[in-house]
């Protein structure tokens, strides 16, 4: 089941209920012109433009992740090296580099985008396709975050926490949880893992919120969001607001 809401500042008593399906939905992002797409598990892409929503299998082989903000047109990356970039009203193919499975992608305008995923795997989109980013690692990374400097951080398992700068590649000081997310915000960066959000403090990783767990960290600038299991966060740089989803007859978040 899965259940999609539109809220004005985060405040419960504006949620508006835009999607109720029978369909595990396992990643949602919104377009730069607030169009959203979700990925239902795994094949399929369901997009809303502000009046209905329509359901499209896009793939034959399992996708992971969406994500709508690039200005190039969202993308989604999954099992066997596969990536689709949606343009011109379809989704087209973006050849593999590599067998791996991509669990991330992102990035920025100056920077580029890149998409990580197992056996260490560090991908760079260019006009040519994927090209590797020698980490020499062969950790899974779950998450990849480019900040506005440039700098990559990724997210793995077993308290792997990397941040690549340049061409040298800092493992920071972690718990040795699963971690699954990371985004910088702000100047800094904040990194989710099973029991919560932790803040990178020089070459270290500080408890910060506990949320239970960090799921999956978005920002647009202004905030950033947390997605945990059954709540998700907002925060601003100083203060959290969170939402709570309940059923009492129906679906509904306080």
């Amino acid at each position: 089941m899965s259940v999609v809401f539109v809220v004005d500042d985060f405040h419960p008593a504006s949620a508006k209920r835009i999607l109720l399906s029978d369909a595990w939905l396992m990643s949602l992002s919104a377009t730069p012109s607030d169009e959203l797409l979700a990925l239902e598990a795994t094949t399929r892409v369901w997009h809303f433009a502000g009046a209905n929503w329509s359901r499209d299998k896009v793939s034959d082989i399992s996708l992971r992740r969406i994500w709508a903000k690039d200005p190039n047109g969202p993308i989604a990356v999954g099992s066997k090296g596969v990536a689709l970039r949606f343009q011109g009203a379809a989704w087209h193919p973006i050849p593999p580099a590599a067998p791996i499975q991509y669990f991330d992608v992102h990035g920025t305008p100056r920077h580029g985008l890149f998409a990580c995923g197992n056996q260490g795997s560090l991908h760079r989109l260019t006009d040519a396709g994927w090209q590797p980013v020698e980490l020499h690692r062969h950790d899974q990374f779950r998450g990849v975050d480019v900040a506005p400097d440039g700098t990559i951080r990724l997210a793995g398992d077993s308290g792997v926490c990397l941040r690549v700068a340049g061409e040298e590649a800092t493992e920071l000081e972690a718990p040795d949880h699963t971690f699954f997310a990371v985004r910088s915000f702000k100047g800094r960066a904040y990194w989710g893992d099973e029991v919560g959000v932790s803040v990178e403090a020089a070459d270290a990783l500080q408890p910060f919120e506990d949320t239970g767990i960090g799921s999956d960290l978005r920002s647009d600038g202004d905030y950033l969001y947390v997605a945990g299991i059954d709540a998700a966060w907002r925060f601003d740089g100083k203060a959290w607001k969170k939402l709570t989803l309940v059923y009492d007859n129906e679906f509904r978040l306080v």
